[in-house]
């Protein structure tokens, strides 16, 4: 809801708008994995939803979670190695501020204010008890 939808809303156009085109380019690709990854969640939660009526779907949940997991990495590192650069290589300096501001904004619309923080120490917290 956050991610995806800063890239969606603002970077996407705003790359369109420098000459990138969607289909059959980065942008193109990227909106697939997106639609891919938003299937897989759907499909662990409809999993979930079965392990808690007591139906049993243990192996059937991890294997779209590695699924998912896959489609992830190799997602972040095209957006590192592909599509952040070619953003900082196109768009105009002077949009940056624009573009930060927007994904602000749109941080506080869809997951309220502090909330990233919060998942970001979330994050490290299972980090420290994975590695204790």
């Amino acid at each position: 809801r956050c991610h995806h939808s800063k890239e969606e809303d603002y970077l996407f156009p705003a790359l369109e708008a420098c000459g990138i085109r969607r289909e059959g380019g980065p942008i193109g690709v990227m909106l697939s994995e997106h639609a891919q990854g938003r299937e897989l969640v759907a499909r662990m939660r409809a999993v979930l939803r079965l392990l808690h009526d007591g139906q049993s779907e243990e192996a059937n949940f991890s294997s779209v979670a590695e699924e998912y997991q896959t489609l992830l990495l190799n997602h972040i590192e095209k957006e590192n190695d592909i599509l952040f650069p070619l953003a900082v290589s196109r768009l105009p300096k002077d949009q940056d501020e624009e573009l930060f501001m927007a994904f602000e904004r749109l941080e506080e619309e869809r997951i309220g204010k502090g909330t990233h923080e919060q998942f970001h120490a979330l994050l490290e917290q299972m980090l420290l008890l994975y590695l204790h």
